[in-house]
C-alpha cells in the first residue's frame, strides 16, 4: 500500500449507503434502550415511593401537638413496626407503639394531670386507588388482650386523627398494654363502632370474624414478655371491676377512638 493511497470511489460510495441503511436501526435500538431503562427508573421510583411517602410517626405526634410524644417516637424504646394490611379498599399501616411515663404532654381535660403509664400508637390509612382520605371515613381501633372478653375489661383510652397529604393519621392512645405481654395483645380495626360481633373472641386466641359486613383486621404486638407485670395487670382488672360492680365504670373511661379529635 502506498501513502498516499485512498479508497475509491466506488467503495467510498457504497460505505455511505450502506451506513445510511444501518443508522435507522441503530437509533431504532437506542431508543428501545432508553425506554426499557426509563421504565426501570419509573419501576424503582415507585417502590421507593410507596415506602417513604408516609411521614414517621415522629413526625405525626410533632404535626398534631405531641412534641414529647414525638421525641419517645424516635427513642429506641418504640416498636416500629410498620405493618400494613389491606380491606376493604384501605390500606391500613400499624406504624409504631411506644409505651412508658412521661413520654407525652397529653391530657383528658386542659386542667388535667398529664396522663402517665400509657401506650400510643399511630395508624395511616389510606385509599387503595390512591384518591384522598376524608373524615367521614371512620375506622375503630380498640386494643385486646387475648383470654380477656373485651365486654369484661377494656384498655381505657382515647386519640385524635389528622388528614396531611390525603392520608389520614391517628394518634391512640390507652392504658400500658406492655403489662399484659404475658397474655397477648392486638389492636383490632374495624368499621363503624360495633367491633364485638367484628371479632371474634376465644380463649386462646382473637380473630376476625368472617361474616363481619366491613373491615374487620388485627395487628398482634410482639411485646417483650419479659415486660410483662402481672401484679399491675391483676390491680387494673380488679379496679375496673370494682368500678363496674359500683356502677361508676365510664365516669372517667372511655374507649379508644370514642373521642378522635379531627384537627
Amino acid at each position: 500500500m502506498m501513502d498516499q493511497a485512498v479508497p475509491s470511489a466506488d467503495l467510498i460510495q457504497r460505505t455511505k449507503i450502506k451506513m445510511i441503511k444501518e443508522k435507522p436501526i441503530m437509533i431504532k435500538r437506542s431508543l428501545k434502550t432508553a425506554v426499557i431503562a426509563a421504565a426501570l427508573v419509573m419501576m424503582v421510583a415507585g417502590t421507593a415511593f410507596a415506602a417513604w411517602h408516609l411521614l414517621t410517626p415522629g413526625e405525626v405526634a410533632e404535626q398534631l401537638g405531641h412534641p414529647t410524644l414525638s421525641a419517645a417516637f424516635n427513642s429506641e424504646n418504640a416498636i416500629n413496626l410498620n405493618a400494613s394490611q389491606t380491606a376493604g379498599g384501605y390500606i391500613f399501616t400499624l406504624m409504631s407503639i411506644v409505651s412508658g411515663d412521661d413520654i407525652s404532654d397529653q391530657r383528658v381535660y386542659a386542667e388535667a394531670e398529664v396522663l402517665r403509664d400509657r401506650t400510643y400508637a399511630v395508624v395511616a390509612i389510606q385509599k387503595e386507588d390512591g384518591s384522598p382520605m376524608d373524615f367521614d371515613e371512620f375506622f375503630f381501633i380498640r386494643p385486646f388482650i387475648r383470654g380477656i372478653m373485651p365486654w369484661h375489661f377494656g384498655l381505657s383510652g382515647g386519640g385524635n386523627a389528622s388528614i396531611i397529604d390525603g392520608v389520614k393519621y391517628v394518634l391512640v392512645e390507652f392504658d400500658d398494654m406492655t403489662i399484659f405481654a404475658d397474655r397477648g395483645v392486638y389492636i383490632g380495626i374495624n368499621s363503624g363502632w360495633d367491633y364485638v360481633n367484628a371479632f371474634i373472641f376465644e380463649e386462646t386466641r382473637i380473630r376476625p370474624n368472617p361474616d363481619f359486613d366491613g373491615v374487620n383486621i388485627l395487628f398482634e404486638i410482639p411485646l417483650d414478655v419479659s415486660l410483662a407485670d402481672p401484679a399491675k395487670a391483676q390491680e387494673l382488672l380488679d379496679a375496673f371491676w370494682e368500678e363496674d360492680s359500683s356502677g361508676d365504670s365510664g365516669s372517667h373511661r372511655f374507649s379508644v377512638g370514642e373521642i378522635i379529635d379531627e384537627e
